[in-house]
């Protein structure tokens, strides 16, 4: 079975060490899910009832490990409500990873996709934010420099 992107960007999380994300599954993340489910004996997903749980959660765990917490959570919504989360970890140093969905990158823009981009465009992430990227390309090629500055930004802190 071919490698899908989403697949190495979990490898890319278990070569850091993380082992553990926290999130709750949707459209905008489903490919991600994917790779989650491919290496199920490698990482584990802890689901949750809401995002902003996720990034708590992702949050201590990074302030009582002293490792890398990771929260997932889809576009649009999804996103904006690990912001509360994130703040916590930045006002603790704590290093803490968000990955988010989007909406196909052919709907962006048109009526039929969810209005709110979480790419942390907007004012309100900005605070939270070390680096943030929309790729709009899905290749596996793509995947590896991404996930690597998305680490080095969460170890900035």
């Amino acid at each position: 079975m071919d490698k899908i992107a989403s697949e190495l960007l979990v490898e890319r999380l278990i070569d850091w060490g993380v082992d553990t994300v926290f999130g709750l599954p949707g459209d905008g993340i489903n490919g991600i899910m994917e790779g989650m489910r491919r290496h199920a004996g490698r990482i584990r997903f802890v689901l949750v009832h809401h995002e902003e749980a996720a990034a708590f959660m992702a949050t201590g765990y990074a302030k009582s490990t002293g490792r890398l917490g990771v929260c997932l959570a889809t576009s649009g919504p999804g996103g904006i409500h690990l912001l509360n989360g994130l703040y916590d970890a930045k006002l603790d140093h704590a290093p803490v990873l968000a990955l988010t969905g989007m909406q196909e990158t052919e709907l962006l823009g048109t009526v039929t996709s969810k209005r709110s981009i979480s790419t942390g465009s907007s004012a309100t992430s900005s605070s939270t934010r070390r680096w943030c990227s929309r790729p709009l390309t899905c290749r596996p090629s793509s995947t590896s420099p991404c996930a690597t500055r998305s680490l080095d930004a969460a170890s900035l802190i």
